[in-house]
């Protein structure tokens, strides 16, 4: 009877129960997981639904060029045992031009899969510029011979699936249409870009010449381009009022507004960091770390404000349990460990009410809801288990101030944290007051509580 009794007495202490419930908020790691992995998995459902909505309209869309392309021949020699060869070797010289002025003009819409929106866009892009005569010494000089005969001028597009009208260029006065493919043989099998040319006349292609055509070209989530001129300028008309710009460059200027906004690019050759006249043995590649753009981005990107939700939640959680072991050190009854389950549990199923409506309503509307509905039921239960309504106003205020500050942190990422370290510190401190009294060793209760637990 000893042993039971002193098993008794240490579960009766405030000090076993303290230790119960951060056994309990470890094990809340179990749940949270699972909303974790649900998560990941909605994650993955959007972004195969935009994957859909690329493939059906268009991906996103990287221009390059125009350039000037001409096929070369060189004599390799080969020496394998005692046996010498000689071997042909072909390979692509590719010309940039002098000036480029590029002016899209793109228009969003909004295309629905299943419950998920993906911006696509419309885009008009008239493109003027010039080539200089070619310096082909950096050639010729390896001993290749460059063949004239053979010279295109190509724009290399990601999609080419989605010019959606004929496309003509005007090289001085005479116009004439872009046929498919980069015109030349770019290398191996599946290494063909996308791209559409038109055959140059040999003496035009050696002396240069003015170019313009236009493009008209669907997309989705990004549209970029490449510093191809030696003076490269390039100006973005777009009714999208949430632009990214990314890549290798951002814009000289920039005006975003409700209505959409307008960007504008101008490059020097010396910033681009390549020369006019490039030897190459495929396209595929060619010019890529230079690319640049704007992505028509979704401000609301719930899936990952969800995740980073997520990361706080047991901190969120043990902040709610401490305060009310605190305050049921002075309630009627006191409040089992199962009943510290049930509010953990509610706590982690808030992520799910908020995945699930925001999916419908937004971020702001699902995160407001869940919010709100779990504050009351947390205040209420609390309430009614501690049998005092104002202990469970309290916990509704605790629980609220925790969402608030909670939203605080997904919203303004830069300061996330030195907002969450200075509240952990607030937090803890008011618990370490809140419990400064308290005798962590005794066994006994208080006359309010042995009185409710006989009856």
């Amino acid at each position: 009877m000893g042993l039971v009794d002193a098993i008794r007495r240490l579960a009766n202490s405030p000090a076993f129960k303290f230790l119960l419930i951060i056994l309990l908020i470890v094990a809340l790691a179990v749940p949270l997981i699972f909303v974790y992995l649900l998560v990941s998995e909605r994650t993955q459902y959007a972004t195969k639904a935009k994957a859909e909505v690329g493939r059906a309209w268009g991906d996103a869309q990287t221009i390059r060029g125009p350039f000037v392309i001409v096929p070369t021949r060189r004599e390799r020699t080969v020496r394998r045992g005692n046996e010498t060869r000689t071997e042909q070797v072909s390979e692509i010289a590719v010309f940039l031009p002098e000036t480029l002025d590029v002016r899209p003009t793109v228009r969003t819409e909004e295309r629905r899969r299943g419950i998920y929106t993906v911006p696509v866009y419309r885009s008009e892009i008239a493109v003027t510029g010039t080539f200089d005569a070619p310096e082909t010494r950096r050639i010729t000089s390896k001993g290749a011979t460059i063949l004239w005969d053979e010279a295109v001028l190509a724009v290399l597009i990601t999609d080419v699936r989605c010019i959606k009208r004929t496309a003509e260029i005007a090289i001085g006065a005479e116009t004439t249409r872009f046929r498919s493919g980069p015109g030349v043989e770019t290398g191996p099998p599946g290494r063909q870009p996308g791209a559409i040319h038109v055959p140059l006349d040999p003496e035009r292609a050696r002396q240069g010449f003015s170019f313009s055509f236009r493009l008209d070209l669907n997309g989705s989530s990004a549209l970029n381009f490449v510093p191809a001129g030696g003076e490269t300028e390039i100006t973005v008309l777009s009714d999208w009022p949430h632009p990214s710009f990314s890549g290798a460059f951002l814009p000289d200027t920039r005006t975003i507004t409700d209505a959409g906004f307008e960007a504008a690019w101008k490059i020097p050759r010396l910033a681009r960091g390549q020369g006019q006249t490039q030897h190459v043995g495929g396209l595929a590649n060619l010019m890529q770390p230079t690319v640049f753009g704007v992505r028509f981005f979704q401000p609301v990107k719930f899936y990952s404000l969800a995740e980073r939700a997520l990361k706080y939640a047991q901190g969120f959680i043990a902040v709610v349990f401490f305060a009310v072991f605190v305050m049921e050190m002075k309630a009627e009854r006191r409040v089992h460990w199962i009943q510290h389950l049930f509010v953990g549990l509610a706590l982690a199923v808030f992520y799910l009410v908020l995945i699930g409506t925001a999916e419908h309503i937004g971020f702001e509307g699902g995160y407001l809801a869940a919010a709100t509905a779990t504050s009351l039921l947390l205040g209420s239960y609390i309430g009614t288990v501690t049998r005092s309504p104002g202990q469970g106003v309290q916990i509704f205020a605790i629980v609220a101030v925790i969402y608030a500050l909670l939203y605080i942190l997904l919203r303004v990422e830069d300061y996330a944290l030195l907002i969450g370290s200075l509240a952990a510190f607030a937090m803890l401190a008011a618990v370490m007051f809140a419990t400064r009294n308290v005798d962590w060793s005794s066994t006994e209760r208080s006359a309010p509580q042995a009185a409710a637990s006989s009856g």
